[in-house]
């Protein structure tokens, strides 16, 4: 079932005949480009020339500013894509510096042209049911990934026992080896997701994951303590290499299968049941005793084992549900941006790093998530020393994904349908984050009595305030960044996030450093976020051209 929306476009002799202009522009829709040519039609020569020049008959001192043109191409897996034209004025797009950035106008002397245009030709868009299926075994094989990767962490004091010699150090290296991973391999692995399609993408990840879960259970034929701990390494290797594109496909996931309305929510679904993975880590400590006098180191191994095997056919399972049905893109696009096929890696590349407010959004996101996120893989040490042990910690930790996982929802939706304030949003979040954290920095500093309510109301409140910004980085970058691949945005955050959080997870090994400092970085880091948010200017190219904005977009920045 589909339910289908039709987008109007506008020829060029309408333009040209409303105007008096003697020629315009009309950009190939769909869009994008491998290497860029633009194309003219004059009412004099109806064929298209290549445009090596400005036209000078078109009135109008911004063509001199024009770096290079565009060429969209058609992407061969849709079967509506008989070539439409489409306005530059109506598609409000930047590619190459084509279309000027706001306050630019290529009829400064007059009023809209285009308010009374006649439409005759369109592109045909659609949604399926089946966007929510796709959405939903995602999501679930990212919630089972960051289960895995914070396995070890909520039980710390257990796995020692059962595994004497693994200790805080062994335990951070296990997450730590997502972040290592990650930074290594987030360029490959994306250059695969733009290369061959997010089905073969995401059946990569649901076989390293699964691959991973098994391998960590063969110890278990054995007796060797230092076998399972190898193997546990190698587990967690193969689950950081596939943490890459859980992490970074959210918003392609969102731009190719679901409607401009529906984008920011459908990505937050997906980042927060990545989210809820800690949560379900943390439960369990319900499934592996504590270390006690009335438990034995035998009876810890051995619910750990019964917890690896429950793990393994899980990720089985998930791996056989994406073979069943996880198509790369559906029959027809649910938006015009949806149908135009992004720039390749290396232009993309190239194109991102030169664009300054994605590396400062970039810079923003990685400060304001890297740590706390692998904070939360050992929050039982920061709160160890506030009195807190193991099973406390747990529900701390439980109560606070929860939290954030709701937060994120709640923002991401209310971008979705309150468009144009994502700076002035994530301001409000980043500010709400940092009161939380320095609330907690009192406490582990002894400036004020700790009680556990205020442990519950300051790390859940920060942690919350922290994810709610999540969704609208990620927003901010892929309008900064288009028609660059959401995949390739997305995995730049993720590396900038892991990256940082691999030299958190490293101080763990500075001889009898102790814990308190993670409380004063966390406060530290929280308070530098705003520094590069504060120099972005926010646009909306893509959604511009979704939502029918013209030159003069209602979508203004704040």
């Amino acid at each position: 079932m589909d339910s289908s929306e039709h987008t109007p476009l506008l020829e060029a002799s309408d333009i040209s005949q409303k105007t008096g202009r003697p020629s315009t522009v009309a950009v190939t829709v769909p869009i994008l480009c491998q290497e860029p040519t633009l194309k003219t039609h004059s009412p004099t020569n109806p064929s298209p020339v290549d445009l090596a020049e400005p036209v000078a008959d078109l009135g109008s001192t911004a063509w001199t500013k024009l770096p290079s043109p565009i060429a969209p191409t058609v992407p061969p897996s849709y079967q509506n894509s008989t070539p439409q034209t489409h306005s530059p004025v109506d598609s409000h797009d930047l590619v190459d510096g084509i279309i000027p950035a706001n306050g630019w106008s290529y009829y400064p002397d007059t009023e809209d042209p285009f308010s009374e245009v006649l439409v005759d030709k369109e592109v045909k868009t659609a949604t399926y049911l089946s966007r929510f299926w796709i959405l939903f075994v995602f999501s679930i094989l990212a919630w089972f990934q960051c289960v895995q990767w914070n396995t070890w962490g909520p039980l710390s004091e257990s796995v020692n026992a059962a595994f004497p010699g693994w200790g805080s150090e062994t335990v951070a290296m296990m997450a730590n080896w997502g972040t290592i991973t990650f930074v290594a391999f987030v360029t490959p692995m994306c250059w695969l997701m733009n290369k061959k399609g997010l089905r073969v993408g995401v059946l990569c990840c649901a076989f390293l994951v699964a691959c991973g879960t098994v391998v960590r259970i063969i110890p278990f034929a054995t007796t060797s303590a230092k076998f399972f701990t190898v193997m546990c390494h190698i587990c967690a290797i193969m689950v950081g290499i596939a943490g890459t594109l859980v992490m970074a496909a959210p918003p392609l996931i969102a731009a190719v299968w679901f409607p401009p309305r529906e984008r920011t929510t459908a990505t937050v679904i997906s980042q927060a049941f990545n989210q809820l993975g800690s949560a379900g880590s943390y439960l369990e400590p319900l499934l592996v005793r504590s270390p006690s006098n009335s438990t034995t180191s035998d009876e810890i191994r051995s619910d750990i084992k019964r917890l690896m095997f429950i793990y393994a056919g899980v990720g089985v399972a998930i791996l056989a549900a994406i073979l069943v049905y996880f198509p790369t893109v559906p029959p027809t696009p649910p938006s015009i941006t949806s149908s135009v096929e992004r720039l390749n890696f290396k232009s993309s590349i190239r194109k991102m790093l030169r664009n300054r407010d994605l590396m400062l959004v970039t810079l923003s996101y990685g400060l304001c998530v890297g740590m706390p996120s692998a904070w939360m893989s050992v929050l039982n040490y920061s709160l160890h020393d506030l009195g807190m042990h193991q099973g406390e910690a747990a529900w701390v930790g439980v109560t606070s994904v929860l939290a954030s996982g709701l937060s994120g929802l709640l923002s991401g939706r209310v971008t979705d349908l309150v468009y144009g304030h994502v700076k002035l949003s994530l301001i409000v979040t980043l500010t709400g984050n940092l009161t939380c954290f320095y609330w907690f920095f009192l406490l582990t500093w002894g400036s004020i009595t700790v009680t556990k309510w205020q442990i519950y109301i300051s790390l859940v409140g920060g942690l919350s305030f922290n994810f709610a910004s999540v969704p609208l980085f990620f927003e901010l970058a892929v309008e900064s960044a288009y028609p660059c691949s959401e995949v390739i945005v997305g995995g730049l955050l993720t590396a900038t996030n892991n990256f940082i959080g691999l030299l958190f997870l490293f101080i763990f090994f500075i001889p009898n450093i102790g814990y308190e400092w993670m409380t004063y970085l966390l406060l530290g880091v929280s308070a530098a976020t705003f520094v590069p948010l504060h120099f972005v200017q926010e646009d909306y190219f893509r959604s511009n051209i979704d939502r029918h904005a013209l030159l003069q977009s209602s979508y203004q920045p704040i």
